[in-house]
């Protein structure tokens, strides 16, 4: 979506809304309460480390979308509640992972809020405490049961005349995430968990491969999807 970052741009007016991002991110009670010292001497550094990676993340990547998107005002969005609090939220979230991969869930779901592409803030609490609660392929597995057909025969992998090998979702999961082949515990696992947060209908890894309807993913789901993934990873 965006070039790489070769140099700190200019502050602008994102740099308000970051600021107070931070400020939010600062506050939070973990280091004051009572007989953290010692939890703090030890594990300070790296997670304040993993904070300013994503609010510098987020800072840049916001002001590369005010440039691009009309009605995102970065200065406006620090007096926003609703932003504040799930920046908040993101941010603690930021600082409890060392997975990159969630980090940039957070940061493309704070810039979803930003512009308003999920306006109901009870999804934005429920989604934010979906990124905690999942594994980086629970959004894998999830993405499959979205795009797996248009992904596996862009590959070359499968065709709907002959779909000789790949007759179940979890061969299908494994192709497309060879680290996920042959995982079935881990797959019956991810799927249950995604059948319970109401994003598949699914019964499990060895369901028939491509299932019909709102079978394999449903409209949570795929709302879901669209709040966590960047851009270029979502169908066109």
């Amino acid at each position: 979506m965006f070039e790489k970052r070769l140099e700190v741009p200019e502050k602008g007016p994102a740099d308000y809304l970051v600021g107070a991002i931070k400020v939010a991110a600062a506050a939070l009670p973990w280091w004051a309460a009572p007989g953290v010292e010692l939890a703090a001497h030890l594990f300070g550094t790296p997670i304040e480390r993993r904070r300013d990676e994503f609010l510098d993340d987020l800072a840049w990547v916001v002001r590369e979308t005010a440039a691009k998107v009309d009605d995102l005002q970065p200065e406006n969005l620090s007096e926003n509640e609703a932003f504040v609090s799930a920046a908040q939220q993101a941010a603690r979230i930021a600082m409890s992972t060392h997975q990159r991969e969630k980090r940039e869930y957070l940061r493309n779901a704070l810039l979803n809020i930003a512009i308003r592409r999920e306006p109901s803030e009870e999804f934005q609490q429920i989604f934010l405490k979906a990124i905690e609660a999942f594994s980086v392929s629970h959004v894998k597995v999830l993405n499959v049961l979205w795009t797996g057909v248009t992904n596996l025969q862009a590959m070359g992998l499968w065709k709907a005349s002959t779909p000789v090998g790949i007759t179940d979702y979890a061969h299908a999961i494994g192709a497309l995430h060879p680290e996920l082949k042959s995982q079935d515990d881990l797959l019956r696992y991810i799927i249950t968990d995604l059948r319970n947060w109401g994003m598949t209908n699914m019964g499990g890894p060895t369901d028939r491969f491509p299932a019909g309807g709102s079978q394999a993913i449903t409209n949570m789901g795929v709302r879901f999807l669209r709040f966590v993934l960047s851009p270029e990873n979502l169908p066109k």
